[in-house]
């Protein structure tokens, strides 16, 4: 390839923002089109643990590893898992293993954005379309604070989630429904507000399962827990509650009810959870989802291989997915063949994605079965003694 690829990628999430810190560091430039018109301008959600093969790796390749040492905590990797009593069926604590710690979301994504010329990303900008040209280019175009705008590109890489934008040049496919839906709450400043709980769930997780409902608990920096209380339903059940889930006293009465059989500690995760809840159906794709190649566009992470988050697996791919999507653009500078370089990172990805996502189905049904949480602790320690470590 005799000049530099134009390659736009859209959305800033962890996947998006990884893969325009190894082109930078690999002398690619690129655009970022991000539809939030900040940085800050939402919450980005609670913490995840890094996995040393792919999360970790894809940093490590990209110069942060430092920077993500400073902020990663080892102690996150903490659990206890205990049934609707409070029963512990198993707890890890001070574990010999830290290779998977837990980072926070919004510190990750401010390592990778820190690490970006200051007009990498194009904030507030919508993509409104994204077409095939004649000359079989790709056409990006967006809305953003200047208006509407048309870009041409030699490679377009969708990284924006499980309703994304770029996807349907590549496919029909759309996310089905997960049989899963959460309510999202947090519990701020919780060991002097509410110290009973913060020693309850200690520096990691703590999940309490019980009649195909969980409430998982996790802390987080600063002295946050986030708490997501977890349901069996249909795709329209909580719609169809008639809650108004802005509304902190119809919210938790209605998980006052739903977890009446749980004990009052347990009840305190949400009980004493801050008034802002969000409602999340969740949804995923098929465990062997692929689509055919086509020239000038590729997916990442959500948008390539949309998973519920019952094997931590989620952003560690989509970094993975960047990682690949990077060695394949550098490869086909050198060699040429940029097509086939995309071709090849596909192929690579659906075989470890479609693994992913067959375990994270297995465990979701392990989670949710009537005698859990014994089917779901049972198996763990059966992966421990088999491999020496928590299942993946």
């Amino acid at each position: 390839m005799s000049t530099l690829p134009r390659i736009a990628i859209v959305g800033a999430g962890p996947g998006g923002l990884t893969l325009a810190r190894l082109l930078h560091v690999k002398q690619f430039p690129c655009t970022v089109f991000e539809r939030e018109p900040h940085r800050d301008s939402r919450s980005q959600g609670g913490s995840l643990d890094l996995h040393a093969e792919t999360g970790q790796l894809a940093l490590r390749e990209a110069g942060l590893f430092e920077e993500f040492k400073a902020i990663a905590r080892s102690e996150g990797e903490d659990m206890v898992v205990a049934d609707k009593n409070g029963k512990e069926y198993f707890k890890q604590v001070d574990a010999e293993s830290n290779d998977r710690p837990e980072v926070d979301r919004v510190q990750l994504r401010n390592v990778l954005l820190d690490s970006l010329p200051a007009d990498a990303v194009q904030w507030g900008t919508s993509v409104r379309s994204v077409q095939r040209t004649k000359n079989s280019q790709i056409e990006i175009q967006s809305e953003g604070p200047n208006g509407l705008h048309s870009d041409i590109f030699d490679l377009v890489v969708g990284a924006d989630g499980a309703w994304s934008r770029v996807r349907p040049i590549l496919t029909d496919t759309k996310p089905h429904y997960s049989t899963i839906s959460a309510l999202d709450l947090r519990i701020r400043e919780v060991d002097s507000r509410h110290p009973e709980v913060g020693r309850m769930v200690g520096r990691g997780s703590y999940l309490a399962l019980s009649h195909q409902k969980c409430l998982i608990a996790q802390r987080n920096g600063g002295n946050d827990i986030r708490v997501y209380a977890m349901f069996q339903c249909t795709e329209d059940w909580l719609a169809n509650t008639g809650v108004d889930f802005s509304d902190e006293a119809q919210a938790k009465g209605l998980l006052s009810h739903e977890f009446q059989a749980f004990a009052p500690s347990l009840q305190d995760l949400f009980l004493n959870a801050d008034p802002n809840i969000t409602a999340r159906p969740m949804y995923m794709f098929p465990t062997d989802h692929t689509w055919k190649h086509a020239a000038g566009v590729t997916l990442l992470g959500d948008a390539a291989h949309l998973m519920t988050p019952f094997a931590g697996e989620g952003v560690n791919l989509a970094m993975v997915d960047a990682l690949d999507i990077s060695n394949a653009v550098a490869k086909a500078a050198t060699e040429g063949g940029l097509d086939e370089a995309m071709l090849a990172y596909e192929e690579k990805m659906f075989e470890r994605s479609h693994k992913s996502m067959e375990e994270t189905w297995h465990n979701l049904e392990l989670f949710f079965m009537e005698d859990s949480p014994k089917s779901f602790v049972g198996f763990f320690e059966e992966m421990m003694a088999k491999f020496g470590g928590p299942p993946e």
